[in-house]
């Protein structure tokens, strides 16, 4: 994996921040995406660079639109060449159920969690096409494609929408030696879920007693396996779903 070059959306975020190290530490170039401008994101991507990232190129970029997901590549090819890697991490979570949400906030939730993974996807995909190279995508999706949830209901359908992109895809591009693969995260230990926790601690407690292993997902361990599906020795794992749970979505205790 040394010098290739991957792609991280939610560049910026606990997840994509440590993604970014793990492939950093393996020797990759790493370009990444999110919507901070460069002066306001200059601190983390310091700190980025001294925990493993020697070669970063951040640009900001909004992924649920087309174009700027192109310019954000044409910048890349320009600087480093095609990317053979590709980690579609940017999402959101919309809380509320659809009889109560306005139209508005279910379309958001759409263009970013699953438009935006469409448009870094597929157009790296084209271009690793274009140039014969090797690939491997990973969709950052969720447990909850697994089972519905009323809480974050088009937060469900965006990321069950993100699983059959994934299938298709690797279906499509089995014969290029384009890998697509999938890590579904449950309950992390970062992002909005560590937010939500820290202000209302009875939540954490609900959430520990929902998962069987009782424990929470490190984004550590999400870079990590999201790092082995990169792996260009693995060859032949495509369309493939890493449920990384604790066993959550095995379940149906999760209420709040």
């Amino acid at each position: 994996m040394k010098n290739k070059i991957a792609l991280i959306s939610g560049g910026l975020g606990d997840i994509g921040q440590a993604i970014a190290i793990h492939l950093g530490k393996l020797g990759m170039r790493v370009a990444l995406s999110d919507l901070a401008d460069e002066a306001a994101a200059g601190q983390q991507l310091e700190q980025l660079r001294t925990a493993g990232c020697n070669e970063l190129l951040y640009t900001r970029a909004d992924v649920s639109s087309g174009e700027e997901v192109a310019a954000w590549l044409d910048k890349v090819e320009a600087t480093w060449g095609t990317p053979q890697v590709v980690v579609a991490n940017a999402g959101i979570v919309v809380v509320g159920k659809l009889t109560e949400l306005d139209v508005k906030e279910v379309q958001k939730q759409m263009d970013v969690n699953f438009w935006g993974s469409y448009h870094i996807a597929v157009q790296a995909a084209q271009r690793m096409k274009k140039a014969a190279l090797e690939g491997r995508i990973v969709f950052i999706g969720s447990w909850a494609a697994e089972r519905p949830n009323a809480r974050i209901s088009s937060y469900c359908i965006s990321k069950a929408a993100v699983r059959m992109l994934c299938k298709t895809m690797a279906l499509e591009l089995a014969a290029d030696k384009i890998l697509v693969n999938e890590i579904a995260p449950g309950i992390v230990e970062g992002g909005l879920s560590k937010k939500n926790q820290q202000k209302d601690p009875a939540l954490l407690q609900t959430h520990l007693d929902s998962i069987p292993m009782h424990t929470l997902v490190t984004v550590e361990e999400v870079a990590a396996h999201v790092g082995m599906l990169c792996s260009f020795s693995n060859m032949n794992i495509t369309g493939t779903t890493l449920l990384v749970d604790g066993g959550l979505s095995l379940t149906s205790k999760m209420t709040r």
